[in-house]
């Protein structure tokens, strides 16, 4: 995945701007985020297929603090369940793929120190956790192994369907031979290579 991801940190130099960003420009813009807009990045190269969800956890869970009530807890688990459904949120047109590998980080937005699923007694607590200025992002990440990943010609992208807090999907995408961007939305949701 590395290794993909350092391609797609070379193609983001070239699609979004003219001019190469520096290091520190990169870090900055890759560390800010939007409610509403999620990142989409896709890597296609010989037998393999590698998508990255990255999406602030307010368009998938409705917050961005820590879970630590019952109710907040469930909602999480319910989205990364989702997330784990590939099949419906990512349909293939042009080649037969297979997933190899599904992950689904919200530890962002889990607490850890809830265990029990307990509610939360103390809900100032649970208030000064909501605004301390964090923005929690959840990612998933899917590795797909393609009879031939240059034969992908489309992705119908439903996440949007799943998560209505979603209003729009940068997504980027590089394969063997050519590279490019598009913006998603609920009405324009597939990504043509």
């Amino acid at each position: 995945m590395k290794q993909c991801l350092v391609k797609i940190i070379i193609a983001t130099a070239f699609l979004g701007t003219t001019q190469p960003l520096s290091a520190q420009e990169h870090v900055n813009t890759l560390e800010a985020h939007v409610h509403g807009v999620s990142e989409l990045m896709i890597v296609a190269e010989g037998n393999a297929l590698e998508i990255q969800l990255k999406s602030p956890a307010m368009n998938l869970v409705g917050f961005e603090h820590k879970a630590s009530t019952s109710k907040d807890i469930a909602t999480v688990e319910k989205a990364a369940v989702t997330l784990r459904q590939h099949d419906a949120l990512f349909l293939m047109s042009g080649t037969d793929c297979k997933q190899a590998n599904t992950s689904v980080d919200v530890s962002k937005v889990m607490d850890t120190d809830h265990n029990d699923h307990e509610s939360s007694s103390n809900d100032d607590e649970h208030v000064h956790e909501e605004h301390d200025g964090s923005h929690s992002e959840i990612i998933a990440n899917y590795n797909y192994h393609c009879k031939d990943s240059a034969s992908l010609s489309s992705i119908t992208v439903a996440l949007f369907e799943f998560f209505p807090g979603i209003h729009e999907i940068n997504a980027m995408w590089i394969n063997q031979s050519q590279q490019g961007a598009i913006t998603l939305t609920p009405t324009n949701r597939i990504i043509k290579f």
